[in-house]
């Protein structure tokens, strides 16, 4: 940052000192030209009241100034006189000539041309008099260049100076612009109240979410870790012991099936916690955009809790499913996962003689999906934590139903996918109703 900061700096001195270099001799040549051009009609000025004034024996000797071409026309375009050359020679009719055409109309005239008779690039300045005749003054603009030339090199080495001073001016305003930046990352536990400048505070607002949302992930990661940890390790446990229980004929005869019995059960639970796990980490990965189709949400619903319906018979409870066809934009296997967490922890968590109601239906805010239950619901101090993974209410119970404690925490990732919000309601001894509202449909 340092390097391009300062390339930038000295480039942009650069640029402004070529572009103020060129605009100054623009200007002074401007200004220079016009104080030469002033000086000749000066000149011209004064040399024909001198040539009004002086006898006419000695007039053309009042024609002779040094540095500059005299010339005196006739009224008729004639050449009288020309100070550059030998008295007699003869010019062609100067009649058309600009400048004595504009003097004899106006006074005075002028005129910048390649000289016919020098052949160099002229400036002219013309002067009628009294007598009618022109008074013609010459000034070769080649010595004009060559008389401001001498100041151009003054003005380059001015300007050179003064980009070797900002060179250096430049690498001490990058170092110190700098310097506090980089030592903003030497703080990045508390950036926000290190910024140097307040327009980097933004910058530093989200360095310091964005600080705050890795800790937290690493703090996430820490405890999905402990926990997967521990959620396999029990039932793991409690297989191998079961096992060796019977491998080594500690177990009695008719106590085989039992201790196979519990093996299947921890097996199948060990089974749903790995599936749940792998559901997740599918849906963690980053930029998983699942393919939104417009779908059926009622039928996703009916199809999802058909499969449960047996289940919760035999849990002695009642499943319905209210409602009428809504579209959403969704992923029919996300779907099927959200209904089917959804009606599960309903039935996990629900009393005998219970009901479990799914509800499809359309509201302002957009579709919706709900879940109702006569359970025995969620103290409000947990509400808020339930859809962490592996966040249990009542732990007992929920190892006892065959619970992993990740089936809320898949219906609020799916949820998200589908840009979902998920509302929760819950009274303890009264039961619990979560809906999810989808957005508005195609």
């Amino acid at each position: 940052m340092e390097k391009r900061l300062n390339f930038l700096l000295r480039f942009t001195g650069l640029l402004l000192l070529v572009l103020t270099a060129g605009a100054t001799i623009a200007v002074f040549y401007g200004a220079f030209s016009a104080q030469v051009k002033g000086d000749i009609h000066t000149i011209a000025g004064m040399l024909a009241r001198e040539y009004t004034l002086t006898a006419e024996a000695e007039r053309l000797e009042a024609l002779r100034p040094d540095g500059y071409r005299v010339t005196l026309i006739g009224a008729q375009g004639n050449v009288l006189y020309e100070s550059s050359l030998e008295q007699g020679a003869m010019l062609e009719n100067h009649l058309s000539r600009p400048e004595v055409q504009e003097a004899l109309k106006n006074g005075t005239g002028e005129a910048t041309r390649t000289s016919m008779t020098l052949g160099e690039h002229t400036y002219y300045c013309a002067q009628r008099l009294p007598d009618g005749s022109v008074l013609r003054l010459a000034y070769q603009t080649g010595r004009l260049n060559r008389a401001f030339s001498h100041t151009v090199p003054i003005i380059l080495c001015t300007a050179l100076g003064i980009f070797l001073v900002s060179m250096g001016v430049s690498s001490v305003l990058t170092k110190r612009l700098v310097a506090p930046i980089e030592a903003m990352a030497d703080h990045l536990e508390d950036i926000e109240g290190n910024v140097p400048y307040e327009e980097l505070l933004p910058f530093a607002r989200a360095m310091q979410e964005q600080q705050e949302k890795k800790r937290e992930n690493e703090r996430q990661r820490r405890e999905f870790t402990a926990n997967v940890s521990h959620e396999l390790k029990t039932p793991l446990t409690s297989i191998s012991g079961y096992a060796q229980m019977i491998e080594s004929g500690m177990a009695k005869e008719e106590d085989v099936a039992r201790f196979a019995g519990k093996i299947n059960g921890e097996a199948d639970r060990l089974i749903r916690l790995i599936g749940d796990i792998l559901e997740l980490s599918q849906m963690d990965e980053p930029g998983r955009a699942p393919e939104l189709v417009p779908l059926d949400l009622y039928q996703a619903a009916e199809e999802t809790a058909e499969q449960l319906r047996f289940r919760a018979g035999e849990a002695g409870l009642a499943l319905d499913i209210a409602g009428g066809p809504v579209t959403v934009m969704g992923s029919a296997g996300l779907l099927s996962e959200l209904v089917y967490n959804l009606c599960d922890n309903a039935i996990r968590y629900n009393t005998p003689g219970g009901k479990v109601l799914v509800e499809v239906g359309e509201t302002e805010a957009g579709p919706f999906l709900q879940v109702s239950d006569t359970g025995i619901g969620i103290p409000e101090e947990h509400q808020a934590r339930i859809f962490e993974r592996f966040y249990r209410v009542d732990k007992s119970r929920s190892k006892a139903t065959g619970g992993t404690g990740l089936g809320l925490a898949i219906v609020k990732h799916a949820a998200l996918l589908h840009g979902a919000q998920v509302l929760l309601e819950s009274r303890v001894g009264e039961g619990t109703r979560i809906r999810v509202v989808f957005p508005p449909g195609p």
